[in-house]
């Protein structure tokens, strides 16, 4: 779903105005879309107390512009009589996070979780819908700690000549990415645990962790059992000390890589940290999926894979088909030397996802350990069609094919990766080597040279580099 803000014109203000004052008969009868909203406002704010904190998390309409309108509206609606709304703009971050997906029909489980995650008091979905001529227009709204339906709102919106026109002039506006009117940013002065976490979560998804970090802190301190607060804070301490593969844009998705045994002193710390915000968000809500297995990830990390293991297998008890436990607890169990039962969990990831690039990766590699090496092909093949461009399994199926002595394809495949990623010295000395075997030594120094001005600190490169030079020399 589009979670992008229109710009309105004076055009479409005028179109507003005409639309609300508009009146008669047939498809004129009924409330304008302003007055429905309004009213939605009133009703809503009249069931919580003054400096309650909803989230609108979801508006189907027949158009995301027009469903974004309603939503800003209608945020601006409860603003106004003293009610705190979740910033819609990190709706697709929780969505992520939740594992949920976004669609204008959002269950009332689904929005219950949606609203303890940011915090809020009161979950609202809604729809507008053209029935053959006239507009039906319906909010839910769901109490988060009932988790019932506190309140419903179903009301006719005139349809007439004016009010149609008014909205073909919403789903036609070009939408830009700026900050929404009730929305987080830099000059916010939270007041509240909510904006801190709104803020916290904007500052995440650009990468600046560390303001992010303070500001999930300032939360717990208004509200010590904010779960979602320790589960952020934990995630945004995670990455800013993490080797960061890929961020989405919304802090959703958050891919690193530790080498094995070669965390810093600072990183353990942090991951001791993290392991505490995540123990914390547990004890407040021990149903959580997702808290075990990011929990098991910082396990991973700091090498204790039984604790790791233990977390994700309780994610997997809560969620059985919960993908990345599958996978992450493979690479625990690699951890552990325990190669049947990381293939059995990537089988398993692979069979909730068949699309899972990772997943046939890591496959890949542990049948490589197991010297499995037509499966170990097959695998990095397989990630290789579903992402042309994961370069990785490029390396690791030239390393295969050079280890199975067919040099021609271990080549192929080197070059595809230095033609993805120029700057990947590890290709280049793979390459090499496979040069070296076949005795080429003027290709095998060319490319020795290329990884050593890139990794000026490889000392096997080195020694490859002199042995090439003195065999040419012979």
């Amino acid at each position: 779903m589009n979670r992008t803000i229109i710009n309105r014109t004076l055009a479409l203000f005028v179109l507003l105005l005409a639309a609300c004052a508009s009146s008669g008969s047939g498809t004129g009868t009924g409330l304008s879309l302003m007055d429905a909203i309004e009213q939605t406002g009133e009703k809503i704010a009249g069931e919580l107390p003054k400096g309650s904190r909803v989230a609108i998390v979801a508006f189907e309409s027949m158009n995301d512009n027009v469903s974004d309108y309603i939503m800003e509206e209608l945020t601006g609606a409860l603003f106004d009589r003293g009610i705190e709304v979740a910033d819609r703009q990190n709706l697709e971050y929780v969505y992520k996070e939740l594992n949920l997906q976004m669609s204008g029909d959002v269950s009332d489980e689904s929005a219950k979780s949606i609203g303890k995650f940011l915090g809020a008091d009161m979950v609202i979905t809604g729809q507008l819908i053209d029935l053959d001529g006239a507009y039906r227009y319906r909010t839910s709204a769901v109490s988060v700690e009932e988790a019932t339906r506190a309140s419903v709102t179903r009301l006719n919106v005139r349809s007439d000549a004016a009010a149609r026109r008014m909205i073909a002039a919403i789903a036609r506006q070009q939408t830009s990415t700026k900050v929404a009117k009730y929305g987080v940013s830099e000059k916010t002065t939270p007041q509240t645990a909510g904006t801190f976490i709104d803020r916290g979560i904007m500052f995440a998804s650009r990468g600046e962790f560390e303001m992010a970090i303070a500001d999930f802190t300032e939360a717990l301190k208004l509200d010590p059992n904010m779960g979602a607060a320790y589960k952020l804070r934990g995630a945004a301490l995670y990455a800013s000390v993490s080797r960061i593969i890929y961020v989405a844009d919304d802090f959703g998705s958050i891919i690193t890589y530790v080498p094995e045994g070669q965390i810093s002193m600072n990183q353990t710390h942090a991951y001791e940290q993290v392991i505490a915000d995540y123990t914390q968000a547990i004890r407040l809500n021990p149903n959580d999926a997702i808290a075990y297995a990011n929990r098991g990830n910082a396990y991973s990390d700091k090498s204790d894979y039984d604790r790791a293991i233990a977390d994700y297998t309780q994610a997997i008890r809560l969620n059985p088909n919960y993908t990345i436990a599958y996978a992450n607890r493979a690479t625990a169990y690699i951890g552990k030397s325990d190669l049947d039962r990381a293939i059995t969990d990537y089988n398993q990831a692979i069979r909730l996802d068949p699309n899972n690039v990772i997943a046939y990766y890591n496959r890949g590699k542990t049948y490589d350990t197991k010297k499995d090496y037509d499966r170990a092909i097959a695998d990095y093949t397989q990630a290789i069609r579903l992402d042309p461009n994961h370069v990785d399994s490029y390396i690791m199926r030239g390393n295969t094919y050079y280890r199975k002595g067919d040099l021609d394809r271990a080549i192929t495949d080197y070059t595809q990766a230095i033609r993805l990623n120029p700057n990947y010295a590890e290709a280049y000395a793979n390459r090499g080597n496979v040069y070296a075997n076949k005795g080429d030594w003027n290709r095998a120094i060319a490319d020795y040279e290329a990884a050593l001005r890139l990794d000026p600190n490889n000392a096997d490169c080195k020694k490859w580099l002199e042995n090439a030079r003195r065999q040419r020399g012979r």
